[in-house]
């Protein structure tokens, strides 16, 4: 019985370059070990690595080929294959504006299938990416830092610095769990995306907004700027902190039991 005329629907979900994707069964014309080069399949197909198409790292070797039904027919490596799942029941989400238009345009939206985020692919979109020399991670965002701080801040630390949000800003603070999943390129300030209260939240990296990369971290700070829901990583969180002063570079400031200033940025024009 086809998948939608018994209420199912089929995906094959899979890993490549350490992020979690699903496509639809009717999509996946098969799945099978790569030849001894590691370059083909049966001979014919080259193999793509799909985290390399994506705008992530070169996957691990030899992988897993994945033959795709599109125009032309498309065989990608990817790392690891789970199974073939019936998804109709699981949370479905549409994908945050903040990924940007490139890599929407390569998904469906992102499926949370026993407690794992998984990237919907559009396996029709895929071929495009050959040519392409489009950037698929998450576009830069302005900077814009605060001249004056607030009353009180939630201050915490992220790859070796401290940051300051305002505390009217923060809804929650949590511990990452296994279903966030990364971005599938590390270009650009966005971390990856976590479902979290029947919404999919896009965690940002503070240093990654700086122009540094953007690496995921044990915490994650929950806040709504500009009206968006909006996440933030963090290695420590130091608690809120208020009666700041002014330190030495501009939009930094200084409190008593803080080991060195917090940078705080102007988040609402920054998600303006």
């Amino acid at each position: 019985m086809a998948p939608f005329e018994s209420g199912r629907r089929l995906c094959l979900l899979f890993s490549a370059g350490g992020v979690p994707y699903a496509v639809e069964a009717t999509a996946v014309l098969e799945v099978a070990t790569p030849d001894a080069s590691g370059d083909r399949i049966r001979g014919a197909l080259n193999l793509h690595d799909l985290s390399a198409l994506l705008g992530g790292p070169a996957e691990v070797r030899p992988g897993t080929a994945v033959v795709l039904d599109v125009s032309p027919t498309l065989a990608v490596r990817v790392r690891e294959v789970f199974e073939v799942a019936d998804v109709a029941k699981d949370p479905l989400f549409g994908l945050p504006a903040m990924v940007g238009e490139a890599l929407a345009g390569m998904m469906r939206g992102a499926i949370l299938h026993a407690g794992r985020l998984h990237l919907e692919l559009d396996a029709d979109a895929l071929p495009a990416l050959l040519e392409s020399k489009v950037t698929l991670g998450a576009p830069a965002r302005p900077i814009y830092l605060l001249d004056e701080p607030p009353q009180s801040a939630l201050v915490f630390g992220s790859q070796g610095r401290l940051y300051g949000i305002p505390l009217s800003f923060v809804s929650q603070v949590i511990g990452r769990t296994g279903a966030f999943s990364p971005m599938p390129s590390p270009a650009g300030p966005l971390a990856g995306l976590f479902p979290h209260a029947q919404a999919l939240w896009p965690v940002f990296s503070m240093p990654g907004l700086l122009g540094a990369s953007a690496e995921a971290e044990p915490l994650f700070l929950l806040a709504e700027i500009a009206g968006q829901d909006v996440g933030f990583c963090a290695s420590k969180v130091y608690g809120v902190h208020g009666d700041f002063r002014p330190a030495d570079a501009r939009g930094e400031f200084s409190a008593r039991e803080l080991s060195g200033p917090a940078l705080f940025l102007d988040l609402e024009r920054v998600f303006s």
